[in-house]
């Protein structure tokens, strides 16, 4: 009876630690930004169809033009999403570093300057971006799963 008992606790264990390996093996969430924006609409939607040098291209387009500073920070939220996806976190960082600068609530781009630090190894910097995400906006899905990924590493 006991070793029974002792191996279901152990089946028990290993299936448990079996789930929080398979939960930790997520990559991080970005958030992507649509405006009325036509150029950061059509942004957005390379971004929603991976479609990297696009998205990259026109975030460029609208963060070197006169666009508004809430359209800037959005594509340049967008721009640092491209970056990571490419690999090039530091530009992704820098891009979210901007997006920042223009507006300090921007939760998506501190979200996604996170998630770029994350995938570049700085999981330390990635947590600070995430729970900075959680204070602006705890209920998004992108930053729910993070602040779980952040939890794992």
């Amino acid at each position: 009876m006991f070793r029974s008992i002792l191996l279901a606790s152990v089946l028990a264990a290993g299936a448990a630690s079996g789930a929080q390996a398979q939960a930790c093996d997520a990559e991080p969430q970005f958030a992507a930004h649509r405006t009325a924006n036509g150029l950061v609409r059509a942004q957005y939607n390379a971004v929603t169809r991976s479609q990297w040098p696009q998205a990259i291209h026109f975030g460029q387009e609208v963060a070197g033009s006169g666009a508004a500073s809430g359209q800037r920070a959005a594509a340049l939220t967008n721009l640092c999403y491209a970056f990571a996806a490419t690999a090039e976190y530091d530009q992704a960082v820098e891009a979210c570093n901007a997006a920042i600068e223009l507006r300090p609530d921007a939760w998506r781009a501190i979200n996604n300057r996170g998630a770029a630090q994350w995938l570049a190894g700085d999981h330390a910097a990635a947590t600070a971006d995430f729970n900075a995400a959680a204070a602006l906006a705890g209920n998004e899905d992108e930053v729910q799963a993070n602040l779980s990924l952040a939890q794992c590493g």
